[in-house]
């Protein structure tokens, strides 16, 4: 009696037609900060690519203001964020918001600025905060640790 593998052949390479599609949607991901967290997570759900969700104060915030200064704004975090991520922006009018707000409270925030990194299911997988003197590439480089791996 012989072994087909015929069927798992078959499996296979649908799941790697899925994997190719979904790896080539990721990479046509340019990274900006969104406002739906929703919307982001079916764009993860496409792509495989995680969300980061900064949660920041915006002026308020000093360090706030220094993550967008010194990280966010370069064109290196920008360009190498291209392709890992997708991102949302949940922007506190002030401190006392921080509390109320039912995705802080999910994630664990307790200020700002943080950074949380979640699958398409929403599952927190990490997070980071505004690290003085540290460079744009460290972040991207600590974002990329979550973001599927591309073929070779």
């Amino acid at each position: 009696m012989g072994l087909s593998l015929s069927g798992f052949a078959n499996a296979q390479s649908a799941e790697d037609k899925e994997a190719k599609v979904r790896m080539e949607k990721a990479a046509k991901v340019k990274w900006k900060l969104g406002k739906n967290l929703k919307a982001a997570l079916r764009q993860s759900e496409e792509t495989g690519l995680p969300v980061v969700i900064l949660f920041t104060g915006g002026s308020w915030c000093g360090y706030c203001v220094k993550l967008e200064k010194e990280i966010l704004s370069k064109k290196e975090f920008k360009k190498g964020m291209d392709g890992v991520a997708i991102g949302v922006i949940v922007n506190f009018p002030s401190s006392s918001d921080i509390g109320k707000d039912k995705d802080a409270k999910k994630y664990g925030v307790q200020g700002v600025p943080t950074m949380v990194v979640v699958d398409s299911e929403g599952k927190k997988l990490g997070n980071v905060g505004y690290m003085p003197g540290q460079k744009p590439e460290k972040y991207v480089e600590f974002f990329k640790k979550y973001a599927p791996a591309k073929a070779e």
